[in-house]
């Protein structure tokens, strides 16, 4: 008798990703279980005065929902796949660790410890500072410290991070603590104090890699490690959520450092490639390959933005902040960008004449660069007037159709602050004979490479006074098709 093809459902429903066989994880958690809540009773009142239990409790989680099985104190700890401890690192010489790292040496595996630094009674110190409590390490393998640091600090993701940890620092950046804190490791010396007896055996070597660094390049977040790589200690800030250290470990760091012990558990996060369908093994290459490739293609982006900042940054300095020589470099680099012949006049006449001769279109004029700490001085027109007076007196010159003032105003206040015309007084800046132009708005044109606007303030009509504004760009600048110096370099 034929039988009937089986249905599609019913297909479909032994295809399961999850794996019913699959066992939660055991990971040994640092400190008393979460006690039940107290039953209340009516007419009844909490005692006035009365304090909360000191003894650690981490805050309740669905256990079973992040497919882990918490292991307290007294409970067997050396199958455990980790140990997690919220509130500081795991006392190394209590019974819990010991079985634990015993059991992970036995089969083989990275002792993996996700520590949490900081809590409880800061004190200071004339050479230490203000100094948080800080992580023992196992054996004489010494500790790590934690230095509070002020508010408002922004870690950045430390470079040469494998795929776990970089995880890692991403949750940790998306959900901060409420304090960060300067890890140093203190590596055991031979002796604790003047006169005592050598240590035996020596110190052990281990080496803290950070995974954040604060903006001095130290390590708020980080893992130690011991020479021998058996072991891996992820520091994290007091305060760090529970739960996204818990969904860290399973989901990447024991598939990463320790994936034996998903392999005991059945978990569907781990798959042994040895065991994929065709399709599976595909779409996997796949998949790396796309990662290869955004990651070479961010790696050419982040090297173009090098490059552009290499250019930008020391001009944008100058320009914004710059006094003397180096703003009038900035200014003549600016003029070069949008196209004009620029000839430095202090190297051929001294103070005798203004700092620039422009050329562009036929026309040729003298710009007087000067800088002011804050509101510019009314007379500063006046020393580009008595230059365009003696320029026809000095030997081998021709006619020039004018000039401009650029001046690098308010220099004391951020750029942000300042006023946005050289001169407020709107009488004054009405009466004036000759363009004047601020640094900043010369900068604003060059960072948008609106060279239009540059020749316009810098050639325009000079027989007469040209306000800032009559140079101001339109929301959509025109592209001149000259290439400047952002432009050449991104060639």
């Amino acid at each position: 008798m034929t039988r009937a093809p089986a249905p599609a459902a019913a297909t479909v429903s032994t295809m399961s990703t999850s794996g019913p066989s699959a066992a939660p994880i055991p990971l040994h958690i640092v400190g008393e279980p979460p006690a039940p809540p107290a039953p209340h009773v009516l007419g009844t009142s909490a005692a006035p005065g009365r304090q909360a239990d000191p003894a650690v409790r981490p805050g309740v989680l669905d256990w079973t929902a992040l497919g882990v099985e918490p292991r307290w104190k007294d409970q067997e700890t050396g199958d455990c796949a980790a140990i997690l401890s919220p509130v500081r690192g795991p006392a190394t010489a209590s019974e819990p660790y010991k079985r634990y790292a015993a059991g992970a040496r036995q089969r083989g595996e990275t002792a993996l410890v996700v520590a949490c630094i900081g809590a409880g009674e800061r004190r200071h110190n004339v050479f230490s500072g203000t100094v948080a409590p800080g992580i023992h390490l196992p054996h004489y393998y010494g500790s790590i410290s934690a230095n509070p640091l002020p508010a408002g600090v922004t870690p950045e993701v430390a470079d040469g991070l494998d795929h776990a940890e970089h995880d890692l620092g991403t949750r940790l950046l998306n959900r901060p603590p409420d304090t960060w804190f300067r890890l140093t490791y203190l590596k055991e010396s031979s002796s604790s104090h003047p006169g005592a007896a050598r240590m035996s055996p020596p110190p052990g070597k281990g080496e803290l890699r950070p995974i954040l660094v604060d903006g001095l390049g130290d390590p708020v977040a980080g893992v130690w490690m011991p020479a021998d790589g058996d072991a891996r200690w992820f520091v994290v800030p007091h305060g760090t959520d529970q739960r996204l250290l818990v969904e860290w470990l399973v989901q990447h760091a024991l598939p990463a450092y320790a994936p034996g012990a998903l392999t005991r558990a059945r978990s569907p996060l781990l798959r042994d490639p040895a065991f994929a369908t065709d399709a599976e093994a595909r779409l996997v290459e796949t998949i790396a390959e796309e990662q290869r490739a955004h990651e070479r293609r961010q790696s050419e982006l982040k090297q173009q933005l090098a490059e552009l900042r290499a250019v930008a940054d020391p001009l944008r300095d100058r320009l914004l902040f710059g006094t003397g020589h180096p703003l009038e470099d900035a200014v003549h680099d600016v003029l070069v960008a949008a196209g004009a012949t620029v000839t430095r006049l202090d190297d051929v006449y001294g103070t005798k004449s203004a700092d620039l001769l422009a050329e562009y279109g036929g026309r040729r004029v003298l710009v007087e660069v000067k800088s002011a700490s804050n509101r510019a001085a009314q007379s500063l027109p006046d020393k580009l007037l008595k230059h365009l007076n003696t320029w026809p007196g000095l030997t081998g010159t021709e006619p020039v159709d004018g000039g401009v003032l650029v001046v690098n105003h308010q220099i004391k206040l951020p750029p942000a602050q300042r006023d946005a015309e050289v001169y407020a007084d709107r009488a004054f800046a009405d009466a004036l004979t000759v363009p004047v132009i601020g640094s900043a708005r010369l900068f604003d044109w060059w960072r948008r490479e609106d060279w239009d606007a540059v020749l316009d303030a810098v050639f325009g009509d000079l027989g007469v006074a040209q306000s800032p504004e009559t140079a101001v760009p339109d929301a959509d600048p025109k592209a001149s098709g000259r290439p400047g110096l952002l432009a050449r370099l991104r060639r």
